[in-house]
């Protein structure tokens, strides 16, 4: 996994200098690349320039970064297929915007953050053997009394804005595993029809990342009803990669398993990776923090969102 830097990039949409692509890609990387998303030294030049003036010239973009880094989240989440490449820019630069609660102060000092990060709940293992980054979450380890799905949302974007940047994510995708055992109605009573709804309309079209496959594991009774809704909201392609596992066991079949937590029946310390992630937020700070300079005119996409409200009642509560 790439190692990030503390430094910032400027969010100007047409400088009058822009940043250089560079990479430390392995040979069997620049061939994943390849094989998967068709990238080579030419096309993934020539798609930099093109989103470049795109941005530049872009009626309602203001404020956005034009590095390397930040530009092929996109590209390499669309395969190069610039059109869905803007399109996805937009939505997450309006998505950033109107759900503020969610995305905005991607603080890893601020005292929400840091407990969350304590749970040992939300762990980054790495990379598996198939290129993809694999991050398992531990439902039971956040308290539901304590926080809310904004207290979530904001903790696990945190997570994956500081990742986004990383050339083997944006290239490998990502491999969820969902830890559900355990797991009691107050966890999914957290979150309301809407908030589900927005957040996949957030994964399908504005969040810059390649779901490989999300495993959902030990889901209890009471929580069926929010895999149905996750189902009910998900693509055709999204619903064929997620996995639902009665047990453990059955989940390990299809995982990598040495790169998992001993607990699981891996060799990884939880405590470990916790502290890597601590490492790589406090590192990533001044970026994180930065991302709220971005802005664009929300006007335009403002209906493409669900914010409604009589759906609401009884599917969770609100922020303090």
């Amino acid at each position: 996994m790439a190692s990030v830097g503390s430094v910032g990039y400027s969010v100007e949409k047409s400088p009058k200098e822009y940043h250089p692509y560079s990479s430390n890609l392995s040979d069997g990387e620049r061939s994943l690349a390849k094989d998967q998303l068709g990238e080579d030294d030419t096309l993934r030049e020539q798609a930099l320039q093109q989103m470049r003036e795109l941005i530049a010239t872009h009626p309602h973009i203001r404020k956005c970064r034009t590095d390397p880094a930040f530009l092929l989240r996109f590209l390499r989440a669309r395969k190069y297929n610039l059109v869905e490449a803007i399109e996805t820019l937009e939505r997450y630069l309006s998505m950033r915007q109107v759900f503020r609660i969610w995305f905005e102060n991607l603080d890893p000092e601020d005292k929400y953050m840091k407990q969350l990060l304590a749970t040992e709940g939300a762990l980054p293992l790495g990379v598996d053997n198939r290129g993809r980054m694999v991050a398992l979450v531990k439902v039971r380890n956040f308290d539901a009394t304590r926080y809310t799905c904004h207290h979530l949302g904001r903790f696990t974007h945190m997570a994956l804005e500081a990742f986004y940047d990383d050339e083997q994510v944006q290239i490998g995708g990502g491999v969820a595993i969902v830890d559900c055992q355990d797991a009691t109605m107050a966890h999914f009573t957290l979150f309301k029809l809407s908030d589900i709804r927005n957040f996949m309309e957030c994964l399908k079209h504005a969040l810059p990342v390649r779901v490989q496959e999300v495993h959902l594991i030990g889901l209890p009774r009471i929580g069926a009803a929010i895999g149905d809704l996750i189902l009910s909201f998900a693509s055709a392609e999204m619903k064929r990669r997620i996995n639902f596992h009665a047990n453990l066991s059955d989940a390990l079949k299809l995982l990598d398993v040495d790169l998992l937590p001993v607990e699981y029946g891996g060799s990884q310390s939880t405590t470990d990776v916790t502290e890597r992630l601590r490492d790589r937020l406090a590192a990533s700070r001044e970026i994180l923090l930065q991302l709220d300079e971005l802005e664009i005119d929300g006007g335009p996409y403002a209906g493409f969102w669900n914010q409604g409200k009589d759906e609401d009642v009884e599917f969770g509560m609100e922020i303090d």
